[in-house]
């Protein structure tokens, strides 16, 4: 059974839901706003991995690249330059780079911080969305 509640509590409750109303559309701009700066972060972390990825990786790992042909070796033409891969993991990235693998030697803190590690790997892990086709720049290797 519904009764009508008095005056006062009618209009405190009126303003509660007015209140919950407006709080939640204010939470609805926050949360866009925070969608926005993180779009921002994300995409100035991919450019800051590109940057060390060519810096730091790319005298083995572009075309042409000692890395680049022994992974085509290993695993095939199509999965050789690493910034054409979709297959790759954060994790992967970093335990590869830390521990080595095969012809490749391990990567050590003072090397290689692990805050530009984590760069790489996000720059290597963008979405298809930020992939953008590049020219074949090998470091002196073609």
């Amino acid at each position: 059974m519904n009764t009508p509640l008095p005056g006062c509590l009618a209009n405190l409750f009126a303003i509660c839901v007015t209140a919950a109303c407006l709080t939640a559309g204010f939470g609805v701009a926050r949360a866009t706003a925070a969608q926005e700066k993180a779009a921002d972060d994300s995409a100035q972390k991919i450019a800051d991995g590109d940057k060390l990825f060519h810096a730091r990786c790319g005298y083995c790992h572009l075309a042409g690249g000692t890395g680049t042909y022994m992974l085509g070796k290993r695993l095939g033409k199509d999965r050789a330059l690493l910034e054409a891969r979709t297959d790759l993991t954060v994790e992967y990235i970093k335990k590869i780079t830390r521990v080595g693998i095969n012809s490749m030697p391990p990567h050590n803190r003072i090397e290689l911080p692990d805050n530009e590690l984590d760069l790489i790997a996000i720059y290597l892990t963008r979405p298809a969305s930020a992939r953008q086709p590049k020219p074949p720049t090998g470091a002196g290797h073609e």
